[in-house]
């Protein structure tokens, strides 16, 4: 076992006590076999097992839904009586559960729908900054570029007097414009008021006689009002000039040095050279979102007119999130001119909005404040610097806050919610993480868990759901589940410390961890994958992508790594993917600028296949998706009993009228409507949850009706469906991609991230594909087991030997370990990334070393 890095200490038997545990007894929830287990409170525990065990089901399902429900059960105790006996949630299927604390769920979820929500909106960082620039900004004139700000008779006497001692200067009260009809007038009443001089195109001309000025249409006259040498006596008649050349100037005095420069001061947010008004700072004026705010012509979104990309001929590609170019008003920082008009310590609200984190950083925590003002800067400089601190602490310094938050990767945005907790810190919590290394590098995992011990020494027990074996062996304790997913798993295998896993009999995840059991290396990369020539793509320098040009080589299987923020997403999803799809498509789909593609002309297809949702709704599951749900309502529709009865397919869809059940419309739940707390949803009295009504339920076969169908596994329904050829052959890929656990009407909704993916790749793989094709995947390996990858390996190394070419976008060290092929980006994130460190096979880069991936292999290889 490896040893842990300073300052990561493990509990120790005693700390537990008897009373510092959690007890769970009988739970029997999805999958769950009637299980008993104690986990230590105040201690960093790891549910782990094979795909399907049944972690996500203990740790959510369980521990977060009793916790929840006892939560409102204790908020709420009178509000049966308002809401009715339906409102309650649904208690889990456990008989006990004792010592639970207070649980806060931090799942693989988007982030806000809203294209104009930022890091900086998400993590709160915008709100205190926005208050910093309305208290202490200073505003600047956007056209002539000179502060403007509302100064009292005393401050500009304060501000004149730091010239150097002796300064000859004049005082100055700029005129609105006159116009040529009314100059002489205007020049008349100047002099019999007692004035003396005027200043016109920085010229002093005398009015007794009357000056004679060049043509002009308007005029744009300065009174002298009075001329004196700095000096400390001259004050108080300083003070009387200036409050004179106010008054003639409409609130705005002007100062000008003789042989040097000029200063105007105003009473009233004046610009003194084109008298521009400015506005007074309020926090809204900093908030794209706001009116008061936003740029008008994108409306703070950042970007022109969104482009909406071509759709394949499959609906299993997604369009890469595309924000399109920036908008030319406001150069992509979303906000007004009268906002970007605002500086603090010399930079634009945008500006600060582009610097990445330890930039940022830097420029905040060195922001020069007045004295006077540093209480007003304190409390929202240090709220800004805590929540910079913990992005940095989860590896995310490549982030800046004006990133739009659509553009993050689920990882990601769990990480920003992780940082959202350390920001609000509780104690005595029950924290349910589901894989939070997931997306990020091995060089940065020491930072995450260096986190979580943070959470766990504060006083509360965290608990992940987490497939990485090096997380596992820093954990205080281990569960492992299995032996296998869906009704295979579901029983506790092992439950104590990490090093006493790998004496665990039965155990995949502690042969995995011991070396007994490895992933098929050998075996793999014994397969000699014939290349195909390459595609090349040259020039790209989209974001931070440094004017690459990379060769994939064709008929192989492709890793693009690299630390989070260094390209890879830039490269694949937003450059290749699009600019090889318009050639084959002669669409029109958004692409990160590059120079040239070639090689292109041998592929014959392009798919890529992300995380994303297969639906939104309980209506989408992996039977629908996948078209096998098709061929069963076909089944169902041309049983005997049903043509007597005059049913056809349609009548066992759960998405149309006639069969379902119209009270929860085939949804089998209903939602309650909470009111101020979020909505709750319950099992459909009416249909038990089958999603039928009771005559469409009486239509079978061997015994199973449509709605017990939904109801079966992968697993099972392959059983059941083994003579039918085409139901059959749809199945079997859903177990191969290692899903032979999911049920067939799960909602999607409820599906993560990598089980959408790989439902998405099992469509794709039931379609018959003419020609080489590019598979596209981005981390594939995400909520897999490591026996699970290695199934995901076979499939696409089966793709491979069909003449087909993947890349994939990974961090997994494991699987690149079995790649033909790695393009390494780097070195780091943001704009230290975009370069190619390192290319070529694995093992090449593990004996070259020199970068943090190359690193990381060098490490696993030693091990086989």
């Amino acid at each position: 076992m490896d040893e842990r890095p300073a300052g990561m200490t493990a509990m120790t038997r005693e700390d537990e006590g008897l009373g510092r545990l959690i007890r769970i007894r009988g739970a029997r929830q999805h999958n769950l076999k009637n299980i008993d287990l104690d986990l230590p409170k105040d201690s960093l525990i790891v549910v782990t097992g094979v795909s399907g065990s049944g972690k996500s089901t203990l740790a959510f399902d369980v521990l977060h839904a009793e916790g929840c429900r006892r939560y409102l059960d204790a908020f709420l105790p009178a509000s049966r009586f308002a809401f009715g006996a339906p409102w309650r949630q649904e208690r889990p299927d456990v008989d006990v559960i004792e010592g639970l604390s207070p649980t806060v769920a931090i799942q693989h979820r988007r982030l806000p729908a809203d294209p104009r929500s930022t890091v900086g909106t998400v993590t709160e960082i915008s709100d205190f900054l926005r208050i910093l620039y309305a208290r202490l900004g200073t505003v600047t004139c956007p056209a002539c570029r000179v502060p403007i700000r509302a100064h009292t008779i005393p401050e500009m006497v304060q501000e004149v007097q730091r010239l150097p001692e002796k300064s000859r200067l004049l005082v100055l009260a700029p005129l609105a414009p006159v116009t040529a009809a009314d100059l002489g007038k205007t020049l008349v009443r100047l002099r019999r008021e007692g004035f003396a001089r005027v200043r016109f195109e920085g010229w002093v001309h005398l009015l007794a006689p009357l000056p004679t000025l060049p043509r002009r249409s308007t005029y744009d006259l300065q009174v002298v009002v009075d001329r004196l040498v700095v000096t400390r006596d001259a004050a108080r008649r300083l003070a009387d000039s200036l409050e004179l050349a106010a008054q003639l100037g409409r609130g705005t005095a002007g100062v000008a040095v003789l042989d040097g420069g000029e200063v105007y001061f105003s009473q009233n947010r004046v610009c003194g050279r084109c008298g521009w008004e400015a506005p007074e700072p309020t926090p809204q004026l900093f908030s794209h979102f706001h009116p008061e705010g936003a740029c008008p012509s994108c409306q703070g979104l950042g970007y022109g007119q969104k482009a909406k990309p071509a759709r394949g001929k499959s609906s299993a590609e997604e369009a890469p999130h595309w924000e399109g170019e920036p908008c030319g008003s406001c150069k992509g920082s979303r906000l007004n001119q009268r906002a970007l008009s605002v500086l603090l310590d010399g930079c634009s609200f945008g500006e600060a909005g582009a610097l990445d984190l330890p930039a940022f950083r830097r420029w905040m925590e060195n922001l020069s404040v007045e004295p006077a003002k540093e209480a007003v800067a304190s409390g929202p400089r240090r709220e800004i610097l805590r929540r910079v601190d913990a992005l940095l602490d989860l590896g995310l310094d490549y982030l800046h806050i004006g990133r739009g938050a659509g553009t993050l990767s689920s990882g990601e945005a769990q990480r920003l919610r992780l940082a959202q907790q350390l920001n609000t810190p509780l104690s005595g919590v029950l924290y349910l993480l589901d894989e939070p290394s997931v997306g990020l590098h091995a060089r940065d995992r020491e930072r995450l868990l260096r986190t979580l011990f943070r959470f766990r020494d504060a006083g509360n027990t965290v608990l992940l759901v987490e497939h990485d074996l090096e997380v596992l062996r820093w954990a205080d304790h281990v569960v492992d589940l299995g032996p296998g997913g869906g009704t295979e798993g579901g029983r506790v295998l092992y439950s104590g410390p990490p090093e006493g896993i790998v004496r665990c009999e039965g155990s995949l995840t502690g042969r995995y961890a011991g070396g007994a059991k490895k992933l098929g290396f050998e075996r793999v990369s014994s397969w000699a994958a014939q290349g195909h020539g390459v595609l090349r793509l040259t020039g790209a320098k989209g974001r931070n992508l440094k004017n690459l040009s990379v060769a994939f080589p064709l008929g192989r299987l492709t890793c693009v790594t690299g630390v989070s923020g260094s390209g890879k997403t830039s490269l694949v999803r937003d450059t290749l993917y699009p600019a090889v799809r318009n050639r084959l498509h002669r669409g029109n789909m958004p692409e990160l600028p590059y120079n040239g593609l070639e090689g292109w002309e041998d592929l014959q297809g392009v798919f890529r296949i992300d995380q994303a949702p297969i639906g939104t709704t309980p209506r989408s599951t992996p039977g629908t998706y996948t078209g096998v749900f098709d061929l069963l309502r076909n089944l169902f529709g041309n049983l005997p009993e049903a043509k007597a009865r005059g049913y056809r397919a349609e009548r066992f869809s759960f998405n149309t009228k006639g069969g379902r059940c119209e009270a929860c419309q085939g949804e089998g739940r209903q939602r309650i409507d909470m009111v101020l707390l979020p909505d709750v949803f319950v099992t459909c009295p009416a249909c038990g949850g089958s999603r039928y009504e009771e005559a469409t339920l009486e239509i079978r076969f061997k015994g199973y009706s449509i709605a017990d169908v939904l109801h079966m596994t992968v697993a099972q329904a392959l059983e059941v469906f083994q003579n039918l050829p085409a139901i059959r052959n749809r199945l079997q890929i859903l177990s191969d991609v290692g899903l032979h656990y999911l049920q067939l009407g799960q909602p999607g909704n409820t599906l993560s991230g990598g089980e959408a993916q790989r439902v998405r790749l099992a469509r794709e793989l039931g379609c018959r594909v003419k020609g080489q094709t590019l598979y596209i995947l981005d981390e594939p390996t995400r909520g897999l087991h490591i026996h699970d990858v290695e199934k995901l390996l076979w499939i696409l190394r089966r793709l491979v030997q069909q003449g087909h070419t993947v890349i994939v976008v990974e961090h997994h060290v494991p699987f690149i370990g079995c790649a033909d092929h790695v393009i390494d980006l780097g070195p780091e994130g943001g704009p230290e990334g975009g370069r190619v460190v390192a290319e070529g096979p694995p093992r090449v880069l593990a004996e070259k070393g020199g970068s943090h991936t190359a690193r990381a292999l060098a490490r696993f290889f030693r091990t086989l």
